[in-house]
């Protein structure tokens, strides 16, 4: 199976690409709000007729399509990848059971499965880009944020630069920045309804896409223990295990259970695992919801387990252990861990803030924005070594950043 830094390094990149796409479409409109605040009023209604051609909107979305190929190629890649890694490790269990292993690319029974969660991975992604939009506040009620397509919200920014530009009222940048920063704020997102409520969700594009990639790597390490498990005769499952592991999951990493229980846990009831050891149910199920566990396809009492009771609740004590804030609260390392995401999160965000302030030719916003990743950096970086993590820079790296004086 792939290690988490292996996977993390396949994964980067494609969230480096989603991240470009984001910022390159924020800094395209950027780039037209800096050219109408420096046109002269009466030349300005010009050049909104020619950007209401829809030129620009159209190269945005060949952009985005051409990306968009990229992403899809490079994701099923990474699904096979994960596959051909997690099948290796179960040939000890095919030879003890006498069962002819067959290479990765000949086992067409493993083949199909691989092939249909790549394919429904890369169709996630392909949704999740089709419903991308900005949050845009609603003039008649500006404490409601919208979803609104992207070729909207670029008409609508067109059109209040060129209100901001001829109105004379306030000076051009000052006008502008609210909707430079609701544009940066956004980000490009992924909106799905809840039609039974009416209610709007929407999620940063990149997250959905980080979330999409390891949900399709966790259900073809399933998959593959699965079709494994069928063909040499398994009849139990084993838990595997990670550093910080979440308080539902953590009891059970590392222990094997029965397939009868292992599929009581999966339903949510009571269940025991070989030991005869006596566990609650969870609502959660292993693998789902963000859960980086998934179940090796094992034949009890051949397979050893991987860790001893010893290193599994040492590394719950260490979970435990965590790091206690200043104000007194205390967090465990799964949620430093959760915390670290939110810092890196932030710190890409504004660095989105200052790449477009730079380009819409706000040098104030730009400092400002600057301001605020010294902060947001200086607080990460003394938070994960007081946590004793490392710090990950590839999570806070923006292509086009460049630092500059505050």
């Amino acid at each position: 199976m792939l290690s988490d830094d292996a996977l993390e390094n396949l994964i980067q990149p494609i969230i480096d690409r989603q991240e470009d796409i984001n910022i390159w479409v924020i800094k395209k409109i950027a780039e037209r709000i800096k050219e109408i605040g420096e046109l002269k009023p009466s030349d300005v209604y010009k050049l909104e007729r020619l950007l209401k051609t829809g030129s620009d909107v159209r190269l945005i979305n060949q952009e985005i399509a051409r990306l968009t190929a990229l992403q899809v190629s490079d994701i099923q890649s990474i699904i096979e990848i994960a596959a051909a890694d997690a099948y290796k490790d179960t040939k000890p269990f095919y030879d003890y059971k006498q069962v002819p292993f067959v290479p990765f690319k000949k086992n067409t029974q493993l083949q199909n499965t691989v092939k249909a969660i790549a394919k429904q991975t890369a169709n996630t992604y392909r949704n999740l880009s089709r419903a991308q939009a900005f949050m845009l506040r609603d003039l008649k009620n500006p404490k409601l944020l919208i979803p609104t397509p992207l070729s909207n919200a670029y008409q609508s920014v067109i059109d209040e630069a060129v209100q901001a530009s001829q109105s004379g009222v306030v000076d051009y940048n000052t006008a502008m920045r609210r909707t430079m920063q609701q544009l940066i704020d956004s980000g490009l997102r992924n909106v799905t309804y809840n039609t039974e409520s009416g209610r709007t969700y929407s999620q940063r594009l990149d997250t959905a896409v980080r979330r999409n990639i390891l949900d399709g790597v966790r259900a073809v390490n399933q998959g593959v223990q699965d079709v494994t498990g069928e063909q040499f005769g398994a009849d139990g499952k084993e838990i595997t295990v990670h550093s910080y592991p979440a308080p539902d999951h953590a009891p059970v990493q590392g222990h094997q259970f029965t397939n009868v229980q292992y599929d009581r846990m999966q339903a949510g009831f009571d269940f025991f695992d070989v030991q005869g050891r006596h566990y609650k149910g969870f609502d959660r199920s292993i693998g789902v919801l963000n859960c980086r566990h998934f179940a090796y396809s094992i034949v009890i009492g051949y397979a050893k387990p991987n860790y001893t009771d010893e290193q599994l609740q040492e590394i719950l004590d260490n979970n435990e252990k965590g790091y206690t804030l200043p104000n007194g609260k205390h967090l465990t390392m799964y949620e430093c861990t959760q915390k670290q995401r939110e810092y890196e999160l932030k710190i890409r965000r504004t660095k989105d803030g200052q790449i477009t302030a730079r380009a819409a030719g706000d040098d104030d916003l730009a400092r400002q924005y600057q301001a605020k990743i010294n902060q947001y950096t200086n607080e990460y970086t003394a938070f994960s070594r007081a946590c004793g993590l490392s710090v990950k820079k590839s999570k806070m790296t923006v292509s086009g950043y460049r630092k500059i004086k505050v």
